[in-house]
């Protein structure tokens, strides 16, 4: 190996040193910024809160399992059935017409 080769690979290590990510963390999307700071920690901010992504899925597990239920066991609630519910999620609905009606 002669000197030029020596020397751009010392250049090489060098530019290595100066733009690895070890020292301060990678930028990361703010949709994922909880779980980032969860798992590796950051000592300048303690106050990051929990996502609610978890309880969010937990309650759309429920509706689903509710729902299952209700068409297994042809159970009406409140007047209200699978079939409407279903029925209901496939009507097209005019937004600006519900925003009036709040």
């Amino acid at each position: 190996m002669n000197s030029s080769e020596k020397r751009r690979k010392e250049l090489l290590e060098q530019t290595r040193r100066l733009y690895s990510d070890k020292r301060e963390p990678p930028a990361v999307h703010p949709r994922y910024k909880a779980v980032y700071h969860r798992l590796y920690g950051d000592e300048n901010d303690e106050s990051i809160p929990a996502g609610t992504f978890g309880l969010r899925l937990f309650l759309a597990f429920l509706l689903f399992a509710g729902f299952v239920t209700m068409d297994k066991q042809n159970y009406e609630v409140l007047h209200v059935n699978s079939e409407r519910i279903v029925k209901e999620i496939g009507t097209d609905m005019d937004v600006a017409e519900v925003w009036k009606e709040l």
